[in-house]
């Protein structure tokens, strides 16, 4: 049942809230419990009880029940037979793999668009590419996220590789691609949303000439760029160290991995 739900006041002076868009209750309680579990709020190896959960959300057992599920799905969550449910450690080198594995799907992606595109779907990136320009100026970094991913949606289907768009789908809805963008991440300022847009126009004007390597090259460095920033703020929230110079990188080749210091960008 899609509903919205009004967590309790948790600020200082008793007025803090927190609103959801109105979609089921359990994948708001995910979203929000799942936030906490990365943002390092609760911590590897708390055990969820239901109960305490259904009180602090002002739910029933049903949704939060479900909502671990969910959690579950996403590897944020371990269910143990007869003792209920405990948080799995997340570390910041988990989520830069996740990045990476995003990356490396995205370049076989745009290189594929970029040699043999589905035309239609360059028309849909060209709209994307404008809503992006449309959000730079409006501090909504949350939204240029979405929309970001959309972009990058489209140019997955835009390859004709179906098991790519499946394979992307997945690790959106089966890790914590989707939690981790519960807060802003990146995209905090104009200037970085603008590079972030003109990196996707650029990556559409490669499609449409027919140049793979500076698609993948565009689309690379907004990527990387975005996991670079998004591992650094959650770096700063979680309050743990994490050298973003070991970070690996694709080539406009698409190649294996290599490491930022130990190799040079090709333009």
């Amino acid at each position: 049942m899609a509903a919205t739900y009004r967590r309790p006041a948790t600020g200082s002076d008793g007025t803090h809230e927190r609103r959801f868009a109105p979609r089921t209750l359990p994948d708001q309680v995910a979203e929000e419990l799942g936030a906490e579990i990365v943002s390092g709020r609760r911590k590897a190896g708390e055990r969820l009880v239901e109960l305490d959960l259904a009180r602090d959300f002002g739910v029933s057992r049903g949704p939060i029940r479900e909502a671990i599920r969910i959690l579950e799905r996403r590897r944020l969550v371990e269910l143990l037979p007869r003792r209920g449910a405990y948080i799995k450690p997340v570390s910041l080198k988990s989520v830069a793999d996740l990045f990476n594995v995003r990356t490396a799907l995205s370049m076989l992606a745009v290189r594929t668009m970029a040699t043999t595109p589905v035309e239609s779907y360059i028309d849909t990136l060209a709209r994307r590419c404008a809503e992006l320009k449309a959000q730079v100026e409006p501090d909504d970094p949350i939204a240029f996220a979405r929309t970001t991913t959309r972009a990058v949606k489209t140019i997955a289907r835009g390859s004709g590789n179906q098991l790519l768009v499946e394979l992307l789908t997945d690790l959106a809805d089966q890790t914590v691609w989707t939690t981790i963008w519960k807060s802003p991440l990146d995209y905090q300022t104009p200037e970085i949303r603008r590079l972030s847009a003109d990196l996707m126009a650029s990556t559409l004007k490669a499609i449409r000439q027919r140049r793979p390597n500076a698609a993948v090259t565009h689309l690379g460095e907004l990527l990387e760029g975005d996991r670079d920033r998004a591992l650094a703020t959650l770096s700063q929230i979680r309050g743990e160290a994490f050298d973003l110079s070991a970070l690996a990188h694709v080539d406009e080749t698409g190649a294996a991995p290599t490491t930022i210091a130990g190799s040079a960008r090709t333009a």
